[in-house]
């Protein structure tokens, strides 16, 4: 019984312990594959920013306010500013930003609401700019982007609509007034998760697995190991060895046996073999002395046991050889 708990308690503890393992392997890949979703949607974003910036430099068909494209083409240094002065012929504006920002941000902020006007952004192209981002990420499922304008309060959606599991991004602001909105979304499949779990976490795994399998195998090298000299008696798996030879014998025949063979050549009195065999059985006197008759035509073959009667009493099981001190097995 004890070997069974023992076992159980092994078996509870490994699977647990590869359970906790793929848990924590999936939340870190998980983890990485929403950073490499956000970052393939933003990546997305610049170059379809970096492409209309170059169509307006390129593009002599479009006519721009001078003092607009003055700010468009304009040089950008390494500082950092707090706010930004728009000077049209109309107006003049400052934005004020919350955090001081790199000078090459805040004037893509700019840039992105001064092109809104002259050549909007285009959500399909930011999708297809997406799904490819996503390719090279090895990202694999179903995606898509939103592309919000709050002032005009519309929304265009590039792809399919997005399913309940999908994870979306942040909302990133895209312009100084925060009108212009981007989010994007993506059903990654397994494959994805697997693909973005650390190695370290594998090697983790495999070694749980091989330590376990080890276990596994010198347990089942130990039950397969037999005693070549001596009386070898599992009373879980019923098997009787004599000398290395597996005898057949009948379950009640190898418990008296046992009884026997565990008292080392002690005499076994008859009413407590009939106590744990017959308890409540008025021929159990005979029935023991039919089995007694069976287990020693059992040892006839092996002259080094005998099973002696001792009038009176019960029985003892005598062993001329020295091997008989083998180690049984727990039989509970």
């Amino acid at each position: 019984m004890k070997k069974k708990i023992i076992i159980l308690l092994f078996a509870a503890v490994f699977f647990r312990a590869c359970i906790a393992i793929c848990g924590i392997a999936f939340r870190c890949s998980r983890t990485q594959v929403h950073t490499a979703i956000n970052k393939a949607l933003r990546e997305a974003e610049r170059l379809h920013y970096e492409d209309r910036l170059n169509t307006f430099q390129t593009d002599n068909r479009l006519y721009v306010d001078p003092a607009l494209k003055a700010y468009l083409l304009a040089p950008v240094s390494n500082r950092k500013i707090k706010s930004y002065t728009l000077q049209t012929l109309e107006k003049k504006t400052t934005y004020v930003f919350q955090d001081s920002l790199p000078e090459a941000t805040a004037r893509k902020l700019l840039n992105e609401y001064l092109l809104d006007d002259i050549l909007p952004a285009d959500a399909e192209q930011i999708n297809q700019l997406f799904q490819a981002q996503l390719a090279q990420r090895h990202i694999s499922g179903m995606a898509g982007v939103f592309y919000i304008h709050t002032q005009t309060r519309t929304q265009t959606r590039a792809g399919i609509l997005p399913t309940a599991s999908a994870y979306r991004t942040p909302v990133y602001q895209l312009d100084l007034t925060h009108n212009l909105q981007l989010q994007g979304w993506a059903d990654y499949d397994l494959l994805t998760l697997l693909r973005y779990v650390p190695v370290a976490y594998y090697g983790t795994f495999f070694l749980v697995l091989f330590a376990g399998g080890v276990l596994l195998y010198l347990r089942y090298k130990k039950r397969q190991k037999k005693p070549a000299k001596g009386l070898y008696i599992d009373l879980t798996h019923q098997v009787l060895l004599i000398d290395g030879i597996q005898c057949a014998i009948s379950r009640l025949d190898l418990q008296i046996l046992h009884q026997l063979w565990k008292k080392n050549g002690e005499c076994v009195d008859r009413k407590d073999i009939q106590a744990t065999c017959w308890p409540q059985d008025a021929q159990a006197d005979e029935k023991l002395e039919a089995h007694i008759q069976i287990i020693r035509k059992i040892l006839q073959d092996f002259p080094d046991y005998r099973i002696v009667t001792v009038k009176g009493r019960g029985y003892y099981l005598k062993c001329m050889s020295t091997a008989d001190s083998i180690p049984r097995p727990d039989s509970n």
